[in-house]
């Protein structure tokens, strides 16, 4: 597992779940979401609650996707 940090364009279904995401040049299709939870950050890191995703890409790859209060995305972490 790697950590990372990037900011993400994301395709979301109606119910704000990932459909494909655009990385290294490339749109990925979301296969399945294998997990999910939120957090809450603390309100000296500007508040709001964090959304994640753990999905399986139709690479075969497991990404942790990241989507904020105002709907921005990140990948948080990449599964080897």
């Amino acid at each position: 597992m790697r950590r990372v940090k990037e900011s993400l364009h994301v395709i979301a279904e109606d119910n704000q779940n990932p459909k494909m995401f655009y990385r290294g040049g490339n749109w990925l299709q979301v296969v399945s979401v294998i997990d999910e939870w939120r957090e809450m950050n603390n309100w000296w890191d500007s508040g709001g609650e964090m959304h994640f995703y753990v999905v399986l890409a139709d690479n075969s790859g497991v990404y942790e996707l990241c989507r904020n209060e105002s709907g921005a995305w990140c990948l948080t972490r990449v599964f080897d």
